[in-house]
């Protein structure tokens, strides 16, 4: 695959249960999803965090992804939409792992 990529480390990684993407966050504070037809980004999200993005999941049907940050925010972002859904802050610390 091609295209611009994150300015620094990849913490969490994702695929598209249809295969058809792959979605990747980090210490940059951006959620990229890449797209395997065309080999590219198909967006960024970009410094939706005040620290580090450690983990981005795709929800079963593919159209909405999960981010847990450093800042101890969830963030749901809704695909077809391309854009933030609902922020959840009630974590005091890193949020490291996240489940549908």
């Amino acid at each position: 695959m091609t295209g611009e990529g994150h300015k620094d480390w990849i913490a969490g990684v994702d695929f598209h249960p249809a295969g058809s993407h792959l979605v990747t966050c980090g210490s940059d504070r951006s959620l990229k999803l890449w797209d395997f037809i065309t080999s590219g980004i198909a967006h960024t999200f970009q410094n939706i965090s005040t620290g580090p993005l450690w983990k981005a999941k795709f929800h079963d049907t593919g159209d909405f992804v999960l981010t847990g940050a450093a800042d101890g925010a969830i963030k749901l972002y809704d695909l077809h939409a391309v854009k933030l859904r609902q922020q959840f802050r009630s974590h005091t610390d890193s949020v490291n792992g996240l489940m549908w």
